[in-house]
Order: C-alpha cells, then structure tokens, then sequence
C-alpha cells in the first residue's frame, strides 16, 4: 500500500514539474513556408548573381540576388550550396511570418555547366540589385 502511495505522489509531482521543461514559443515564427524552384540559368556579375527560371506561365523569369546579402552571418540573407546531386540546379526562397527571410541557391560546383554564365549585358545593373527581398511571382 505504502508502495503504490508513493508511486501515486512520484507521478504527480513528475507531471507537475513537466511544464517546467517545456520551450519557450514566444521566439519562434508563427507562419514559415518556403518554395522550391529549378534554375534554367545562373549567371555572375560584379554586383552578385542573375538566377533565371521558369515561371507558372512557362515564360523566363529573372531574380537579382546581390552579393552584399552573402556572408554575413546569421543574418545573412542569401546563402549557396555547390554539389552535383542530380536536382541541381534549383533555388529556395523562404518567408517568415510573410515576410522574406533567406533564398538558398543549390548549385552544380562545376563551372564548366551550361547552367553557368557570365553575364556581359551593356548597360547599368546596379538599380535591378538594389532590392530587399525577392519577388513573389513564380
């Protein structure tokens, strides 16, 4: 009887002290998503990268991720990954509470690829890569 008392209390005092461990929510998003795109092309400028893709609407689109947003810690807002996995090329753009938060490139590491190119357009681009975040038209 003694023993089954005590089991009764352990537990009880077990279930009360669990949410004592729990984590705290209040420092973790609400809304998270991310969305995968495959590139046609990936071209380098002085200014950072020019990423073509195909839309919806079968029809190339262009993003302009500068490189300012690179290497900058955890609070970068742009990061690339080189491999040879067989989805390769593709890039990923993740929102956070609705708002942009990071784009990943997943990029072939050989630059030989025809993926690969080095933009030589006439012209000024330093305005296309003055941007905050990515559009949202994919």
């Amino acid at each position: 009887m003694k023993k089954a008392r005590f089991a009764i209390i352990l537990c009880a005092v077990l279930l009360a002290g669990l949410p004592a461990f729990a984590q705290n929510q209040s420092g973790n998003p609400k809304d998270a998503y991310y969305k995968s795109v495959p590139i046609a092309k990936i071209w380098t400028d002085s200014l950072g990268y020019i990423v073509q893709f195909f839309n919806s609407k079968s029809q190339i689109s262009t993003i302009y991720v500068p490189l300012t947003w690179f290497h900058n810690g955890p609070a970068s807002k742009a990061d690339m990954v080189y491999g040879n996995e067989p989805g390769y090329p593709y890039f990923a753009v993740y929102w956070v509470d609705g708002k942009f938060d990071h784009i990943s490139l997943f990029v072939l590491s050989d630059y030989n690829s025809p993926t690969w190119g080095v933009w030589e357009g006439s012209g000024d681009n330093s305005a296309k890569f003055n941007v905050d975040d990515v559009p949202r038209e994919f």
